[in-house]
Parts: structure tokens; C-alpha cells; sequence
């Protein structure tokens, strides 16, 4: 017998809009997969177990064997879950201080205990005395292993290459007649040209350089509409054309991708995946990208798709987006409904995920 743990820094069930916490959730929901779930929870159960990292003293952040003073709760409950004297099977999301706590008492824990970490970022930083005690990683990319194998000197843990998923139905495009009543709700019309860009505030987003390109656009071609979901509202924008959305449910996001004709998304560091590009892109929409991190991975196969090598340039957007206009122009055939909904689906990630735990 094995019990199988969940350890997580961020709570769960999920108190703030995420992508894998919305993902993980429904895999636990669909599987009841892990027995015990480690976490921040507001929702505190027999699975669901309340505990939270330790805000350290200015002394003991020197310290050094500080991942375990941080995280002095979550071992505390792992030995607890420990006494009935089964092997565990631990999985640590991505938090690599986390990971370093959990592997510090691997010794003490249960004979065939065994410790994975899922790695939500490209690249990863390898410790050595902590990875050659975890058992299994599991990436986003496979772009992200190999840079990983390239930045360390030695890696050891099992790897497997999970992807990610769109989780709910409704990130698919609308037919025309459906699209139509949509945007008439939001007083866009239906030849209107729809820009969408979805992120949080963080500069890494890169929503300063979205400004910058969509003044340029405007300029231009002044008709064009603008959406903005997930940032700060900023009282400086204040163009009529241009629609900031803020934050709002994940669920929600599909009523705004679906009105929109192509995605940017001008992330500026090396991205883990990308999750909202692939909402955008089952919405329906084209998609305008920087090449940076596991984009390239995500977007193979995708025929209506342009990538900016060089992000930081403002003029560069500009040539992919008149790019996009000339393709625009020539007539661009209806999504593939079909071929959209096997896109990065949720069925096949949990497949890949539910593989990579078990094998």
C-alpha cells in the first residue's frame, strides 16, 4: 500500500485564478487521485490538509538549513502521515524550496518513499544534493529538459514530459452567426478587427510593450479594437477603442477570447508554456508571440501563428501584426473546431500526468 500526497505552497482548492491549480484540481476531482493534499487551504478536511511556509526571522534567513525552518509545518504533517508506516509517493509543485524541505527527510520517511516534482518553469536549476534524491521530474516542454540538461551538469531523476491542458469546453471558437450576437453584446460590430492580450501586471508580461505596439497600431489603422484581460486597470489608457477587462474567473474568460481575431502575447522571459496563448488560440483566434521558453513547443502544428525573435523591439510586432493583416486579407479559413479541441487539451494531459505518477 502507498499513501499519495499532493505538497503545494499555494492553497487548494485554489483561492486566487491560476492555470495549474484550476488543472490539478480537476484531476483530483476526477480521479480523487491523492490522499492527502498539503496546503494553505481555506477548505480544511481529512484530505485537505491546512498547513502554511513560516515567514522567517532575519537571523534564520542565513541559515543553513532555512527550507526546513520555512517549512517546518509541511514536514511535520508528512511524518504524520508517515506513522501508519506505508511508502509515500510525494509530488512537490513547483516550489523547489519546497522540494528541498520534503528531500531533506526523505531517510526518515517510510521504505519506498518516493519524492517528484512537477516543474511549472523552462529550464530548471539543478541542486545537486536535492535532485539526486527526487525520484521523477515532470516538464512542461520537452524544450525545457533538454535546456535543462544543458544548463546543469548532471541531472539524474526520471523525466517525463506532461504538457499542459485547457481545462472547460467553452475554449473553442463561435461559429460566425454566434460570434456576431457576441460582440453586438459589447458594442463591437461584426467586421470589426479584434486584438486581445491577457496577462497579469508583472513587466515579464510585457503589457508596456503592448502599449507601445498598439499606439503605433492606432495610428495606423485608428478602427482597430482592443481587449485587455487580467492586469491592473491603468487610468492613463483611456482610448475609446480600447476595452480593459481586469481580472475575472477563469470561466469567464472565454466570453471575452472568443471576441477577438488574434492573440498577443508578449511575454519577455523564457515561459514554461504559455497556458492563456492556448486559450486564445482554441478560442479561435491568430496568434502573435515572442520565441521564447517552451512558446515554440506550444505553437507546433498551429498554422495561424507568427513568432517575434526579438520581443523587446516595438517595430518588430508591428511587421508580424501587418503580416498577420496580409494573411487576413487573402481570406483565412474557419478554425478547426476539431483539431482545435485536441489542442493541448485537458483528456490528453491528464493521460500524460496520470502516466507519468503511475509508471
Amino acid at each position: 500500500m502507498q499513501y499519495k500526497v499532493l505538497v503545494s505552497s499555494i492553497a487548494l482548492p485554489p483561492t486566487t485564478f491560476g492555470s495549474w491549480t484550476n488543472r490539478i484540481m480537476s484531476f483530483q476531482r476526477r480521479l480523487n487521485y491523492f490522499d492527502y493534499v498539503l496546503s494553505p487551504t481555506t477548505e480544511p478536511s481529512e484530505r485537505f490538509i491546512f498547513t502554511k511556509k513560516k515567514e522567517l526571522k532575519l537571523w534564520e534567513k542565513a541559515s543553513r538549513r532555512r527550507a526546513e525552518k520555512i517549512y517546518r509545518g509541511y514536514l511535520k504533517e508528512l511524518r504524520n502521515i508517515a506513522q501508519a508506516g506505508h511508502a509515500l509517493q510525494i509530488l512537490v509543485v513547483d516550489d523547489r524550496t519546497l522540494l528541498e524541505a520534503v528531500v531533506s527527510i526523505k531517510s526518515n520517511l517510510p521504505k519506498g518513499t518516493q519524492i517528484y516534482y512537477s516543474h511549472h518553469g523552462h529550464s530548471l536549476p539543478s541542486n545537486n544534493f536535492v535532485f539526486d534524491q527526487v525520484d521523477k521530474v515532470f516538464f512542461l516542454t520537452e524544450s525545457g529538459y533538454k535546456q535543462t540538461l544543458l544548463t546543469n551538469y548532471q541531472f539524474t531523476p526520471e523525466v517525463f514530459i506532461v504538457g499542459n491542458g485547457v481545462v472547460g469546453e467553452e475554449f473553442s471558437p463561435l461559429s460566425i452567426s454566434e460570434k456576431k450576437k457576441q460582440r453586438e453584446k459589447f458594442g463591437l460590430g461584426e467586421n470589426d478587427l479584434v486584438i486581445s492580450w491577457m496577462a497579469n501586471s508583472r513587466p515579464v508580461k510585457g503589457l508596456h510593450i503592448f502599449r507601445k505596439v498598439v499606439e503605433k497600431i492606432l495610428r495606423i489603422h485608428p478602427e482597430i479594437k482592443i481587449i485587455s484581460i487580467g492586469h491592473d486597470p491603468i487610468p492613463t489608457i483611456d482610448h475609446e477603442n480600447w476595452l480593459q477587462v481586469g481580472k475575472i474567473p477563469n470561466e469567464k474568460l472565454p466570453e471575452y477570447l472568443r471576441l477577438s481575431d488574434v492573440y498577443f502575447f508578449t511575454s519577455l522571459w523564457q515561459e514554461g508554456f504559455g497556458l492563456s496563448l492556448a486559450e486564445a488560440i482554441k478560442c479561435g483566434n491568430w496568434a502573435i508571440s515572442s520565441k521564447l521558453g517552451g512558446i515554440p513547443y506550444l505553437l507546433e502544428g498551429v498554422d495561424n501563428s507568427i513568432l517575434v525573435e526579438r520581443p523587446n523591439v516595438v517595430d518588430d510586432w508591428i511587421e508580424a501584426f501587418e503580416i498577420f493583416l496580409k494573411e487576413r486579407n487573402r481570406g483565412i479559413k474557419a478554425p478547426d473546431k476539431a483539431k482545435l479541441d485536441q489542442l493541448h487539451s485537458y483528456s490528453n494531459w491528464e493521460t500524460r500526468f496520470l502516466n507519468a505518477l503511475e509508471s
